[in-house]
């Protein structure tokens, strides 16, 4: 069974299966079929009107296809269903730098960068807490890096100020929008998956990489002694 079948079989199965069409919708959006995964969302939301997460999907689609106000409207709906939704917030930075509003896009990227301040995943914190346990014990070094142009804190704050002592934190936000405000957005990313950033190009990840090396220079290989033998690199954020 190829994923299209299997969702399209649930749907025959059960035609007010919203999840569906939902999942139906993403499966198109992965092979570039934004038209259809707009279908597939629309049908999703008239089963379930309340459910943010597919006007998000729907505003996403309609970035994808340059329907811009659609987008714009999509997002806010998912933002009145659900304040905390930080992709919206997100998808209306990416959203407002691609019109070029360039006062809104830093607007919305600090509010969705709020929203995961106050409501940051507490399987994720747990995660982190427990990785970090096992490396230190083992005198292995941590790194942790943020996803492209979202703010390092929220990742720093998973962590008590002694412990942020002994990681090192890669900071991929300043250098992605400094980026971003010189080209478009197609050029560092393929996609906008996540609201505010997607999976990157051959020149994201170089920029990821840079970043990577800039610190471990300035923070390992810059020291003489930092007491650790190896250094294992995390980005599960």
């Amino acid at each position: 069974y190829s994923v299209y079948a299997m969702y399209k079989k649930a749907i025959e199965l059960n035609p007010k299966n919203e999840t569906a069409y939902l999942e139906l919708g993403r499966s198109y959006r992965d092979k570039g079929r934004h038209a259809e995964s707009e279908e597939m969302y629309r049908r999703a939301i008239e089963l379930d009107p309340k459910n943010a997460e597919s006007y998000c999907e729907l505003g996403l689609s309609y970035m994808y296809q340059k329907k811009y106000p659609q987008a714009e409207e999509a997002f806010n709906k998912a933002i009145d269903i659900n304040p905390k939704k930080d992709r919206a917030y997100g998808g209306l930075a990416i959203l407002y730098r691609e019109i070029g509003k360039y006062n809104l896009t830093e607007e919305y990227y600090q509010k969705s960068d709020k929203i995961r301040l106050k409501y940051y995943n507490s399987m994720t914190i747990r995660n982190y807490h427990e990785l970090k346990n096992i490396f230190d014990k083992r005198k292995i070094k941590l790194v942790c890096m943020q996803y492209p142009v979202r703010s390092i804190v929220p990742l720093k704050n998973i962590f008590s100020p002694d412990e942020r002592k002994t990681i090192i934190f890669v900071d991929n936000e300043k250098t992605f929008k400094e980026a971003l405000r010189k080209t478009s957005y197609s050029v560092y990313f393929q996609d906008v998956f996540a609201g505010d950033f997607g999976h990157c190009t051959a020149k994201g990840n170089r920029l990821i990489a840079e970043n990577i090396f800039r610190t471990m220079l300035s923070e390992i290989f810059g020291k003489r002694d930092n007491g650790f033998k190896q250094v294992y690199i995390l980005n599960l954020n």
